[in-house]
């Protein structure tokens, strides 16, 4: 069952019946605005709180994986263009020779 704002307004006035208004306010104050069942416990945020830490570490894996490749990648890259230079020396130093 849902608690609505009459709902506690009704407890509010009762109270301050039963207790006095500044008794009444202080238990009201300590109340959630929305009921028990939206209010966030520290091991929910704990909970959630390791959670993003498993997520940031998985994504910082995946990163370093890239990263790795890509420097694979920029070493293949640079022997080919060595390859490329030394071939390219080596056809003109053929072809310079048979003028």
């Amino acid at each position: 069952m849902a608690i609505t704002e009459a709902d506690r307004l009704e407890m509010h006035l009762q109270i301050r019946k039963m207790m006095g208004d500044k008794v009444a306010d202080t238990m009201m104050e300590h109340l959630p605005p929305t009921g028990w069942a939206d209010v966030a416990r520290k091991s929910d945020v704990d909970y959630l709180a390791a959670l993003m830490a498993a997520r940031f570490e998985a994504a910082d894996q995946r990163f370093e994986n890239i990263e790795s490749r890509l420097s694979g990648i920029v070493a293949g890259m640079w022997a080919m263009g060595a390859i490329s230079i030394t071939a390219f020396i080596g056809l003109f130093t053929l072809i310079a020779t048979k003028l």
